[in-house]
Formats: structure tokens, sequence, C-alpha cells
């Protein structure tokens, strides 16, 4: 009896921590943000593709933050609270993923950013 008293308070607290540090909105930019300056700073111009995809990654390197705006002005997060957890549904760039957040953690479907 005692076992399962102890598992329930357990599972409580849990709940508790869960929904205090699920993430929102700002935790989601701040990821994503992060994502983007990674992927400028690892990825080489001579890294082949189109033209257009190396002057912009050129524009990229040169300027980071004004990229990372133009990112998240062009796609489109919708967060839904599940009580517990943080779902993100991003869309934009003709793709389209899901994220999830909680315990101050987001993970997505695949790659967010390719």
């Amino acid at each position: 009896m005692r076992l399962i008293l102890w598992a329930i308070l357990l599972a409580l607290i849990l709940g508790v921590v869960a929904w205090l540090t699920r993430p929102g909105l700002p935790e989601f930019d701040a990821m994503l943000r992060e994502a983007i300056q990674t992927r400028i700073a690892t990825t080489d111009v001579d890294a082949g593709g189109d033209a257009l995809a190396t002057v912009a990654l050129i524009g990229c390197k040169l300027k980071p933050s004004t990229c990372f705006e133009v990112v998240r002005q062009s796609i489109e997060v919708t967060e839904e609270d599940r009580t517990l957890f943080t779902r993100f549904q991003v869309t934009g760039f003709g793709r389209e993923t899901t994220c999830s957040g909680a315990f101050t953690n987001i993970w997505c479907e695949g790659d967010l950013i390719r």
C-alpha cells in the first residue's frame, strides 16, 4: 500500500514539474534561432546547390540575425497547449513538421532545418 502511495505522489510531482516546465513560443524561437545559426556556421559556401541558395547562404553568414528573422517570418508556427507538454505545428517553404516540447526541451519529427 505504501508503494502505491509513493508511486502516486511521484506521478503527481512529475506532472506538476512537466506542467511548469513545458516550453512555449519564445523557447521554440530560441531553439529555431540556435538551429539556424548552427547550420549557417557549419555549412560551407562551396557545398553545392543552385546559385540562389549560395547567395542566400553568403547573406546569412554575413548577418545571421537577419537570416533568422526572414526564416521566422516565412514559417507559420501553431502552438497547442496539451497541459503536460506543448505541440508545435510548423509549416512553411513547402514543408510541414510537428515538434513537441516538455521539460524545457523541444524535439521535431525529422530535421527542422535541412
